[in-house]
Formats: C-alpha cells, sequence, structure tokens
C-alpha cells in the first residue's frame, strides 16, 4: 500500500477517535463528572472543540433536530468509515 494513503488512513482514524473523546468529555462535562472547569479539562476541551465543531457545525444545520439528541458526530463517524472503506478499496 502506498505510504501517503496509509498516513491519510491514520489521520482519519486519529480525527475519529479525537472526535469520541470530544465527544466523552463533553458529557462528562455535561453530567458534572468531571470539572469543566480544571485546567487540562479545559485545555482537551478548548482543542477538540477547534478541531471538530467547524465541520459538526455545517453538518448540524443539515440535519433535523431530535430534542436534545445530536446526530451530527454520529454522521460524521459514519462518514468517516466510509470514506476509510473507499480509500482502501480503491487501492
Amino acid at each position: 500500500m502506498n505510504p501517503i494513503i496509509e498516513v491519510l488512513i491514520m489521520v482519519l482514524n486519529l480525527y475519529k477517535w479525537s472526535l469520541v473523546i470530544y465527544i466523552l468529555v463533553s458529557l462528562l462535562a455535561q453530567f458534572g463528572i468531571i470539572n469543566r472547569y480544571h485546567s487540562i479539562v479545559d485545555l482537551v476541551q478548548n482543542s477538540l472543540s477547534q478541531i471538530h465543531e467547524p465541520l459538526l457545525s455545517k453538518i448540524r444545520r443539515i440535519t433535523p433536530i431530535f430534542g436534545n439528541l445530536d446526530l451530527s458526530p454520529l454522521i460524521v463517524f459514519i462518514g468517516i468509515e466510509i470514506l476509510i472503506a473507499v480509500i482502501i478499496t480503491i487501492i
């Protein structure tokens, strides 16, 4: 496999797992399990927010609203998986 393609797949997987961490940190802070005002939690949440919110906000404009349920991370996660599968099958 081409090294550039391998790096692209690694970056997509890293983005996918950082999205999972972003969701978990947001949920834990929302339920009060972790202190959102702690400096490390704030740093992680702000850093991941700057990475993921531009894409998530664009998808939120398109997707319907189901009460308090946000489906945009799920759509991004599925989109990344489809993109990885397409990249692997093309090669």
